[in-house]
């Protein structure tokens, strides 16, 4: 299972973006293929129960196996297969329904998941995860020391964004940092400061008493830009609904004062919606 080189790419000025060529859809190497019985495994031990490949498999043959790690149905018990002229194509499947619910063991294991891998295997599952909810994102290369940002990319709208990737405790530095990667689009790239989208991607929300929020809001208060947050459960919990984002708009995924809850952003029916892990929605304190 692998990126298709148009997935990879991005429009305009920012295909210059020295990005991660890698094509790995799963970020955690889980899927193997066994060449004498000609068929797709996973490797159970590897895997961290994203969904990715569930749902990137246009035949449906990819599951949560018992809600907690990935699982290919290669028995056929149904008998939907049918011997038929290959054609070196996959179908385009329009996607419905749900991988499974957020109170599953896989969802509540991610953060230490998450954790586990190394900053490459990370920023890949970020990058994969924006690119399956409609967002067409380039990350760096690590160890590329001329390039400081972690993706850019377009929404659906067609704005460009910038992100930081902060999974540990540098999440405190991630406002300071949307503020050098925004000058650099708009120095090296020619875009407009208005017109760029910053983001940040974290796995948990600090406490909400951090300097996170404060710093967010004098961003804002000083220079008018608007730094969004997103989480990494949160963009599970859309890829398991089957839901896309269109972008930015408006006050989705800004977080200042008041309660903060990015159920509210997500679009998606509260009443099924319980929070993956503590501080995938909200702080946790």
């Amino acid at each position: 299972m692998e990126k298709d080189d148009s997935e990879l790419t991005l429009f305009g000025a920012l295909d210059a973006f020295p990005g991660d060529p890698s094509r790995d859809v799963c970020p955690a190497r889980a899927i193997r293929w066994d060449g004498e019985n000609l068929v797709a495994f996973v490797v159970a031990g590897d895997c961290i129960g994203c969904g990715l490949c569930v749902s990137r498999c246009p035949y449906g043959a990819i599951s949560l196996g018992d809600e907690l790690t990935a699982k290919v149905e290669t028995a056929d018990p149904d008998g939907m297969v049918v011997a038929g002229p290959a054609n070196g194509e996959h179908p385009q499947v329009n996607r419905g329904g749900q991988i499974a619910t957020l109170d599953a063991p896989a969802a509540a294991n991610l953060p230490a998941a998450v954790m586990a891998l190394d900053d490459a295997r990370t920023t890949l599952l970020v990058r994969n995860l924006l690119n399956e909810v409609g967002l067409n994102a380039r990350t760096r290369r690590r160890g590329d020391t001329n390039m400081r940002i972690d993706a850019v990319g377009f929404s659906r709208s067609e704005r460009p964004f910038v992100a930081e990737i902060e999974i540990g405790a540098g999440v405190l530095e991630s406002p300071r940092a949307l503020l050098e990667d925004v000058a650099v689009l708009h120095s090296r790239y020619g875009y407009a400061v208005d017109a760029i989208d910053p983001l940040s991607v974290i796995l948990s929300f600090p406490n909400g008493r951090s300097e996170y929020y404060q710093v967010i809001r004098d961003i804002e208060k000083v220079l008018g830009l608007r730094c969004r947050t997103i989480t990494v459960g949160a963009l599970v919990a859309l890829l398991w609904y089957c839901a896309r984002l269109d972008g930015f708009d408006g006050d989705s995924f800004t977080v200042g004062e008041g309660t903060i809850d990015l159920a509210d952003c997500l679009g998606l029916d509260e009443a099924k919606l319980a929070e993956p892990y503590p501080g995938a929605f909200r702080p946790a304190k």
